[in-house]
């Protein structure tokens, strides 16, 4: 009876697997079949095509360049050296993943816009009418807000490359009297490299594929091809936008491809561990020292006070007194909860973001087990069919939400909550495989070889071997999933499904409806929830030991 349940478990979760990989691919499809047909709406120009694609990778370069600029010589600082503040900023390496684009906007206006706190402060001090600080909607803004937004990825990697690759050669090249420019020319930048690179792709994926920050803070001329599909969605133009999806998935899925390959250089680097002798120093000499001051006083203005500023709007009352001076209570909070839609924006977000979860949990560990498989009766073709495969695993990040929302748009005529939970699902499951395979792939193969002659149920294996081991990376999977699915606000605003509201969706409604208070108030309600499932995933995948 048993081994009946067992082997009905492993069909459900193949037949999960199967129909969101088909969905996925039927979307993709659907996506691009408008190329084919002209279905009204004026042709798109090859010069506008060509000026918004090359907007798009402008910028997302620019955002990347400013994250490395960042977040490289940080994260040599947080590796390499002991300073007040260290665990703090290293903490901060969770919020690009926590903390949705929509809030950290919604930062950058209350701080920096021409109502924000900096402008109000600058204001008064100066008495002027205008706002000094205007940089904010324009390619500028976008940029600055992309890149310090996205910089602790690039630190956190940059960093624990640094704290685990030997100093050994470093110290032989002093030994021989390389000077300390030298030495990290011909070394220290060539072991660090695939690291910078696994994590600087990463970030080029994430700003080209930018759809909330660019749709708030895109000034005239300022589109890209995320918009750009949005908007002829929205005029009914599906053959423009067609090729607009074709042509950023395209580019998408070269860098993702190049992202999987750079991670497989810069695993042996990865999981070298540094000496017991390895001590971190103080900051050297007044450049190192002023260097840190100054990279901390960046951080502290474009990445903290638009954070407090989401804080500093949601107290803040907007009723202000004859004096000038703005009221601080908990009142806002109190006029967010008496919204009609908030309860059921608040039910939605729980139960979406949980299915999706699970789902994606499911399939990370289906695929995990199969490529395993596949990795231990193929020894010898093992390396170059794996490397495929997780290329393979990681090409629906290729994928943005508004591309397989416009897919599921001209297969079905109105989005509900099962085709949300669908989409999240395919374009998530991947990080769930990274967490997950990461835990499969410690299993020796001589332990799953011996349990299969012990039980020829394949089934058996499954929930004896493979759960069991991989059960820390699935919890952490589903944690994950479940914070960055809560967080969207791109398939729920694209879908657009009738009488339904998440929380992000909810936040962004206010917003655009000029409650900027209540928004800000929604936003840290959101953030609060996604940073909770997050910090649960990272507590159960990270490894303890920890060089110190």
């Amino acid at each position: 009876m048993r081994s009946c349940l067992r082997n009905l478990l492993a069909a459900i979760c193949v037949l999960i697997f199967g129909c969101v990989c088909v969905s996925f691919f039927a979307c993709i499809l659907s996506a691009f079949s408008p190329i084919l047909t002209d279905n009204g709406g004026g042709k798109i120009e090859a010069a506008h095509l060509l000026k918004v694609s090359w907007f798009t990778f402008y910028q997302a370069v620019l955002s990347m360049c400013v994250a490395c600029a960042v977040g490289i010589p940080l994260g040599f600082f947080c590796g390499r050296r002991k300073f007040f503040g260290r665990d703090f900023l290293l903490s901060l390496s969770s919020v690009p993943f926590c903390i949705p684009a929509l809030i950290v906007a919604l930062g950058y206006i209350s701080f920096f816009g021409l109502s924000g706190t900096l402008n109000t402060f600058l204001k008064s001090i100066f008495s002027t009418e205008n706002a000094p600080v205007t940089f904010l909607y324009s390619k500028t803004g976008l940029i600055i807000a992309q890149g310090f937004y996205n910089f602790p990825i690039v630190m956190k990697t940059v960093s624990d490359t640094f704290e685990r690759i030997p100093n050994d050669k470093a110290e032989a090249a002093r030994l021989l009297g390389a000077s300390e420019s030298r030495i990290f020319r011909t070394i220290t930048l060539y072991q660090i490299l695939p690291s910078i690179i696994s994590s600087s792709i990463p970030v080029f994926i994430y700003c080209f594929m930018s759809f909330m920050l660019v749709l708030l803070f895109g000034a005239v001329g300022c589109t890209t091809l995320e918009v750009e599909i949005f908007q002829s969605r929205a005029a009914i133009n599906f053959r423009n936008a067609g090729i607009f999806a074709l042509a950023e998935t395209t580019i998408a899925a070269f860098v993702v491809a190049a992202q999987s390959m750079a991670e497989q250089k810069s695993f042996r680097i990865r999981g070298i561990a540094a000496d017991g002798r390895f001590i971190r120093k103080n900051p050297k000499g007044f450049v190192e020292l002023s260097s840190l001051v100054f990279l901390l006083v960046l951080i502290i203005i474009f990445f903290l006070c638009p954070l407090f500023g989401i804080f500093e709007s949601a107290a803040s009352s907007s009723i202000r007194t004859i004096g000038g001076k703005t009221a601080y209570s908990f009142q806002t909070f109190k006029n967010l909860v008496r919204f009609k839609s908030f309860f059921a924006s608040l039910k939605w977000t729980f139960v979406t973001a949980s299915c999706t979860g699970a789902v994606c949990s499911i399939m990370g560990f289906v695929y995990s087990v199969f490529l395993n498989e596949n990795s231990i009766s193929k020894k010898r073709n093992s390396k170059s069919n794996s490397l495929f495969l997780k290329i393979l695993a990681m090409m629906p990040m290729a994928v943005s939400g508004v591309v397989i929302a416009f897919g599921i748009s001209i297969l079905v005529k109105k989005g509900n909550v099962a085709l949300l939970i669908i989409a999240q699902s395919a374009l998530g499951w991947p990080i769930a495989f990274k967490q997950i395979h990461a835990q499969v792939s410690k299993i020796p193969a001589r332990t799953i070889e011996a349990a299969k002659l012990i039980s020829k149920n394949n089934a058996e294996v499954i929930f004896r071997i493979y759960m069991p081991i991989a059960k820390r990376g699935i919890l952490s999977a589903f944690c994950f999933c479940f914070s960055i699915s809560a967080g969207d606000t791109t398939l729920p605003l694209v879908l657009s499904i009738p009488k339904f509201d998440t929380l992000a969706l909810f936040t962004y409604r206010l917003a655009g409806a000029y409650r900027f208070h209540e928004a800000c108030a929604s936003g840290i309600l959101l953030g609060a929830i996604c940073i909770f499932f997050f910090a649960i995933s990272m507590r159960v995948f990270e490894p303890k030991n920890r060089i110190q």
